[in-house]
Protein backbone atom coordinates (compact mmCIF):
# COMPACT_ATOMS: atom_id res chain seq x y z
CA UNK A 1 0.00 0.00 0.00
CA UNK A 2 1.47 3.42 -0.84
CA UNK A 3 2.57 5.64 2.00
CA UNK A 4 -0.16 7.97 3.18
CA UNK A 5 0.75 11.56 3.84
CA UNK A 6 1.48 12.25 7.49
CA UNK A 7 1.06 15.96 7.01
CA UNK A 8 -2.35 17.33 7.94
CA UNK A 9 -2.51 19.34 4.73
CA UNK A 10 -2.71 18.24 1.13
CA UNK A 11 0.48 16.87 -0.40
CA UNK A 12 -0.41 18.41 -3.71
CA UNK A 13 -0.72 21.96 -2.47
CA UNK A 14 2.92 22.66 -3.40
CA UNK A 15 4.10 26.14 -4.15
CA UNK A 16 0.53 27.34 -4.81
CA UNK A 17 -0.12 27.36 -1.06
CA UNK A 18 0.71 30.86 0.25
CA UNK A 19 1.94 29.42 3.55
CA UNK A 20 4.33 27.06 1.75
CA UNK A 21 5.56 29.90 -0.45
CA UNK A 22 6.14 32.09 2.62
CA UNK A 23 8.13 29.34 4.36
CA UNK A 24 10.23 28.75 1.24
CA UNK A 25 10.89 32.48 0.93
CA UNK A 26 11.86 32.75 4.60
CA UNK A 27 14.23 29.79 4.28
CA UNK A 28 15.78 31.35 1.20
CA UNK A 29 16.33 34.66 2.97
CA UNK A 30 17.98 32.96 5.95
CA UNK A 31 20.35 30.69 4.03
CA UNK A 32 21.25 33.20 1.34
CA UNK A 33 21.71 35.81 4.05
CA UNK A 34 24.18 33.58 5.88
CA UNK A 35 26.13 33.03 2.67
CA UNK A 36 26.23 36.75 1.85
CA UNK A 37 27.28 37.72 5.38
CA UNK A 38 30.14 35.22 5.29
CA UNK A 39 31.38 36.51 1.94
CA UNK A 40 31.01 40.10 3.16
CA UNK A 41 33.10 39.26 6.24
CA UNK A 42 35.81 37.86 4.00
CA UNK A 43 35.78 40.99 1.87
CA UNK A 44 35.92 43.22 4.94
CA UNK A 45 38.94 41.28 6.22
CA UNK A 46 40.74 41.81 2.91
CA UNK A 47 40.01 45.54 3.05
CA UNK A 48 41.56 45.57 6.53
CA UNK A 49 44.73 44.13 5.08
CA UNK A 50 44.27 40.59 6.43
CA UNK A 51 45.63 37.64 4.52
CA UNK A 52 43.22 35.60 2.44
CA UNK A 53 41.59 32.74 4.32
CA UNK A 54 41.92 29.12 3.18
CA UNK A 55 39.55 28.43 0.31
CA UNK A 56 38.35 25.23 2.01
CA UNK A 57 36.70 27.30 4.75
CA UNK A 58 34.60 29.25 2.26
CA UNK A 59 33.75 26.08 0.34
CA UNK A 60 32.58 24.39 3.55
CA UNK A 61 30.40 27.32 4.64
CA UNK A 62 28.83 27.90 1.24
CA UNK A 63 28.21 24.17 0.80
CA UNK A 64 26.47 24.09 4.17
CA UNK A 65 24.21 27.01 3.32
CA UNK A 66 23.41 25.52 -0.10
CA UNK A 67 22.47 22.16 1.44
CA UNK A 68 20.40 23.91 4.10
CA UNK A 69 18.48 25.80 1.46
CA UNK A 70 17.97 22.66 -0.64
CA UNK A 71 16.29 20.71 2.16
CA UNK A 72 14.22 23.52 3.70
CA UNK A 73 12.72 25.06 0.55
CA UNK A 74 11.31 23.65 -2.65
CA UNK A 75 10.58 20.04 -3.62
CA UNK A 76 12.68 18.37 -0.92
CA UNK A 77 10.96 20.34 1.83
CA UNK A 78 7.54 19.40 0.44
CA UNK A 79 8.58 15.75 0.17
CA UNK A 80 9.44 15.84 3.87
CA UNK A 81 5.93 17.12 4.56
CA UNK A 82 4.34 14.03 3.04
CA UNK A 83 6.87 11.31 3.85
CA UNK A 84 8.43 10.35 7.18
CA UNK A 85 11.44 9.02 5.28
CA UNK A 86 11.77 12.38 3.54
CA UNK A 87 11.56 14.13 6.90
CA UNK A 88 14.29 11.86 8.27
CA UNK A 89 16.54 12.72 5.33
CA UNK A 90 16.01 16.41 6.09
CA UNK A 91 16.74 15.75 9.77
CA UNK A 92 20.04 14.04 8.96
CA UNK A 93 21.14 16.81 6.62
CA UNK A 94 20.11 19.67 8.90
CA UNK A 95 21.16 18.05 12.16
CA UNK A 96 24.47 16.48 11.11
CA UNK A 97 25.81 17.40 7.67
CA UNK A 98 24.97 21.11 7.46
CA UNK A 99 26.23 21.90 11.00
CA UNK A 100 29.50 20.09 10.30
CA UNK A 101 30.06 22.11 7.12
CA UNK A 102 29.18 25.38 8.85
CA UNK A 103 31.61 24.69 11.70
CA UNK A 104 34.37 23.80 9.22
CA UNK A 105 33.78 27.22 7.68
CA UNK A 106 35.11 28.81 10.91
CA UNK A 107 32.54 31.64 11.03
CA UNK A 108 33.81 33.12 14.31
CA UNK A 109 37.28 33.50 12.82
CA UNK A 110 35.76 35.16 9.75
CA UNK A 111 33.89 37.57 12.01
CA UNK A 112 36.94 38.41 14.13
CA UNK A 113 39.04 39.11 11.04
CA UNK A 114 36.39 41.48 9.68
CA UNK A 115 35.71 43.63 12.74
CA UNK A 116 37.85 46.21 14.58
CA UNK A 117 40.09 44.97 17.37
CA UNK A 118 37.91 46.51 20.10
CA UNK A 119 34.89 44.57 18.83
CA UNK A 120 36.96 41.40 18.80
CA UNK A 121 38.04 42.00 22.40
CA UNK A 122 34.41 42.47 23.43
CA UNK A 123 33.48 39.23 21.68
CA UNK A 124 36.29 37.41 23.49
CA UNK A 125 35.04 38.64 26.86
CA UNK A 126 31.51 37.46 26.09
CA UNK A 127 32.50 33.94 25.01
CA UNK A 128 34.63 33.49 28.14
CA UNK A 129 31.57 33.96 30.37
CA UNK A 130 30.83 30.90 32.51
CA UNK A 131 27.36 30.17 31.02
CA UNK A 132 28.76 30.13 27.49
CA UNK A 133 31.72 27.95 28.52
CA UNK A 134 29.22 25.49 29.96
CA UNK A 135 27.09 25.65 26.82
CA UNK A 136 30.00 24.75 24.51
CA UNK A 137 31.25 21.91 26.71
CA UNK A 138 31.05 18.62 24.75
CA UNK A 139 28.80 16.95 27.32
CA UNK A 140 26.31 19.83 27.37
CA UNK A 141 26.33 20.07 23.58
CA UNK A 142 25.85 16.31 23.26
CA UNK A 143 22.82 16.36 25.58
CA UNK A 144 21.24 19.28 23.71
CA UNK A 145 21.72 17.47 20.39
CA UNK A 146 20.52 14.01 21.44
CA UNK A 147 17.88 14.40 24.18
CA UNK A 148 15.31 16.38 22.10
CA UNK A 149 15.94 14.03 19.18
CA UNK A 150 15.22 11.01 21.38
CA UNK A 151 11.99 12.57 22.67
CA UNK A 152 10.85 13.47 19.16
CA UNK A 153 11.34 10.03 17.64
CA UNK A 154 10.67 7.76 20.62
CA UNK A 155 7.01 7.30 19.72
CA UNK A 156 4.38 8.97 17.57
CA UNK A 157 3.20 11.46 20.17
CA UNK A 158 5.54 14.29 19.15
CA UNK A 159 5.64 13.79 15.40
CA UNK A 160 2.88 16.35 14.80
CA UNK A 161 5.37 19.04 15.87
CA UNK A 162 7.19 18.53 12.56
CA UNK A 163 4.34 20.08 10.59
CA UNK A 164 3.13 22.76 12.98
CA UNK A 165 3.14 26.15 11.25
CA UNK A 166 5.44 27.70 13.87
CA UNK A 167 7.04 24.75 15.67
CA UNK A 168 8.09 22.99 12.46
CA UNK A 169 10.52 25.74 11.34
CA UNK A 170 11.73 26.09 14.94
CA UNK A 171 12.48 22.37 14.92
CA UNK A 172 14.69 22.92 11.88
CA UNK A 173 16.45 25.76 13.68
CA UNK A 174 17.05 23.45 16.63
CA UNK A 175 18.49 20.74 14.38
CA UNK A 176 21.02 23.15 12.89
CA UNK A 177 21.86 25.02 16.10
CA UNK A 178 22.30 21.95 18.31
CA UNK A 179 24.22 20.12 15.59
CA UNK A 180 26.54 23.08 15.07
CA UNK A 181 27.05 23.47 18.82
CA UNK A 182 28.03 19.81 19.12
CA UNK A 183 30.33 19.90 16.09
CA UNK A 184 32.01 23.05 17.43
CA UNK A 185 32.46 21.48 20.86
CA UNK A 186 34.21 18.38 19.53
CA UNK A 187 36.00 19.47 16.31
CA UNK A 188 35.50 23.22 15.99
CA UNK A 189 38.41 25.08 14.37
CA UNK A 190 37.31 28.47 15.65
CA UNK A 191 38.86 29.85 18.86
CA UNK A 192 37.41 28.06 21.88
CA UNK A 193 37.19 29.61 25.38
CA UNK A 194 38.18 26.34 27.07
CA UNK A 195 38.52 23.31 24.80
CA UNK A 196 37.89 20.03 26.57
CA UNK A 197 40.55 17.30 26.54
CA UNK A 198 40.51 14.90 23.61
CA UNK A 199 39.21 12.00 25.72
CA UNK A 200 36.17 14.05 26.81
CA UNK A 201 35.37 15.03 23.25
CA UNK A 202 35.84 11.46 22.07
CA UNK A 203 33.53 10.23 24.81
CA UNK A 204 30.84 12.71 23.80
CA UNK A 205 31.05 11.53 20.19
CA UNK A 206 30.79 7.86 21.22
CA UNK A 207 27.77 8.53 23.44
CA UNK A 208 26.03 10.51 20.70
CA UNK A 209 26.59 7.63 18.27
CA UNK A 210 25.13 5.19 20.80
CA UNK A 211 22.06 7.34 21.50
CA UNK A 212 21.42 7.91 17.81
CA UNK A 213 21.63 4.18 17.13
CA UNK A 214 19.37 3.25 20.03
CA UNK A 215 16.69 5.73 18.99
CA UNK A 216 16.80 4.47 15.40
CA UNK A 217 16.49 0.84 16.55
CA UNK A 218 13.63 1.69 18.89
CA UNK A 219 11.84 3.56 16.11
CA UNK A 220 12.21 0.52 13.86
CA UNK A 221 10.89 -1.75 16.63
CA UNK A 222 7.73 0.29 17.22
CA UNK A 223 6.91 0.73 13.52
CA UNK A 224 3.30 -0.17 12.84
CA UNK A 225 1.91 1.22 16.07
CA UNK A 226 -0.98 3.67 15.96
CA UNK A 227 0.12 7.24 15.40
CA UNK A 228 3.26 6.33 13.45
CA UNK A 229 3.50 6.90 9.67
CA UNK A 230 3.40 3.81 7.44
CA UNK A 231 7.01 4.33 6.29
CA UNK A 232 8.44 4.34 9.81
CA UNK A 233 10.64 1.30 9.17
CA UNK A 234 12.26 2.95 6.15
CA UNK A 235 12.75 6.19 8.09
CA UNK A 236 14.36 4.30 10.99
CA UNK A 237 16.75 2.50 8.63
CA UNK A 238 17.73 5.78 7.02
CA UNK A 239 18.28 7.31 10.46
CA UNK A 240 20.48 4.38 11.52
CA UNK A 241 22.68 4.00 8.45
CA UNK A 242 22.68 7.64 7.42
CA UNK A 243 23.64 8.63 10.95
CA UNK A 244 26.53 6.14 10.84
CA UNK A 245 27.89 7.78 7.69
CA UNK A 246 27.74 11.27 9.22
CA UNK A 247 29.28 10.05 12.49
CA UNK A 248 32.06 8.29 10.59
CA UNK A 249 32.95 11.58 8.90
CA UNK A 250 32.91 13.32 12.28
CA UNK A 251 35.22 10.67 13.75
CA UNK A 252 37.65 10.95 10.83
CA UNK A 253 37.88 14.71 11.30
CA UNK A 254 38.28 14.35 15.07
CA UNK A 255 41.05 11.76 14.76
CA UNK A 256 42.85 13.88 12.17
CA UNK A 257 42.76 16.87 14.51
CA UNK A 258 44.06 14.88 17.47
CA UNK A 259 46.79 13.37 15.31
CA UNK A 260 47.88 16.82 14.18
CA UNK A 261 47.58 18.53 17.55
CA UNK A 262 49.60 15.90 19.42
CA UNK A 263 52.44 16.12 16.93
CA UNK A 264 52.36 12.49 15.85
CA UNK A 265 52.73 13.22 12.17
CA UNK A 266 56.14 11.90 11.14
CA UNK A 267 58.68 14.44 9.99
CA UNK A 268 60.94 13.47 7.07
CA UNK A 269 63.83 12.91 9.48
CA UNK A 270 61.85 10.55 11.72
CA UNK A 271 60.53 8.68 8.71
CA UNK A 272 64.10 8.04 7.49
CA UNK A 273 65.20 6.83 10.93
CA UNK A 274 62.30 4.40 11.13
CA UNK A 275 62.67 3.08 7.59
CA UNK A 276 65.49 0.55 8.32
CA UNK A 277 63.57 -0.89 11.27
CA UNK A 278 60.48 -1.38 9.14
CA UNK A 279 62.52 -2.98 6.36
CA UNK A 280 64.27 -5.36 8.73
CA UNK A 281 60.99 -6.59 10.08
Amino acid sequence: MPDAPHHPGSPTSGATDPAVFALDAAAGVVWLGLAVLYLAAGRAAVLRGRDARPLRHSIAWLSGTALGLAVTAGPLARAAATSFTGHMAVHLVLGMVVPLLLVLGAPATAFLRAVPARVGRGYSRIVRAAPLRLLVHPVTAMVLATAPMALLYWDGAALAVQHHAALGPLLHVHFVASGALFAYAVIGIDPHPQRAPAWVRAGAIVVSIAVHGMVAKHLYAVAGRDGLPPDTEQAAQLMYYGGDVAHALLLVLFCAQVYRDTGRRLSPGRAKRRAPTSGGA
